[in-house]
């Protein structure tokens, strides 16, 4: 009897750390798709001489279409980003770098202010404006052109990116479902195995 309690504990020991281990082994499956399956663009060595600061889509649309505003309504493009600084002073580390190149760029020019705050977050998105705003100083278009064809270029990356996130959230669950039912086979499966062996041992 006492060989037969013995030998079940070991059992349920050995369920337990197999139970751990696929948790573990779910936990790192997630880990690893939200790392490696979400969509971004190559990464080089030399990109980490640097440290890149983060900025969320809504935050370079919103700063572009604040300066969009202010032009269309026949402020300079200068005034628009000093109105913008003023606005974004609560907006965390992006309204912080616009009112530092604001204050240190401004005097050289607006697109200087552009070109920091590209490379700061380095951003497509502003290097795009950037570069439209240089061809518009040069005579090519207009400020509230380049801005207008800036804000619908990241309009349509928003849109691009939310049906990116539709299109993998079916992936990232797959996973983790098939291991969760793994686990639960194998505890169904385990379960009439050890209620034999018990009842054989206390014969």
């Amino acid at each position: 009897m006492n060989l037969g309690v013995g030998l079940l504990l070991v059992a349920v020991a050995l369920l337990i750390l197999v139970s751990d281990d696929l948790s573990y082994a779910a936990r790192r499956i997630w880990q690893f798709q939200g790392r490696y399956l979400r969509f971004s663009r190559p990464r080089f060595p030399w990109e980490g001489q640097k440290r890149r600061l983060h900025a969320d889509l809504t935050d370079v649309r919103d700063f572009v279409v604040n300066l969009q505003l202010a032009v269309s309504l026949n402020e300079t493009l200068s005034g628009a980003l000093i109105e913008t600084a003023r606005q974004f002073a609560g907006r965390g580390i992006f309204g912080e770098r616009l009112k530092k190149y604001v204050e240190s760029r401004l005097a050289l020019s607006p697109e200087e202010v552009i070109r920091g705050m590209a490379e700061d977050f380095d951003a497509p998105q502003l290097y795009d404006l950037l570069r439209r705003l240089e061809i518009s100083r040069d005579g090519g278009t207009t400020h509230l052109d380049a801005l207008n064809m800036s804000v619908e270029a990241i309009e349509k990356d928003i849109r691009a990116d939310v049906q990116r996130e539709i299109q993998q959230a079916p992936i990232r669950l797959t996973l983790p479902m098939v291991v969760g039912v793994f686990f639960a086979a194998l505890v169904l499966g385990a379960y009439p195995v050890l209620l034999a062996l018990l009842r054989i041992l206390t014969l």
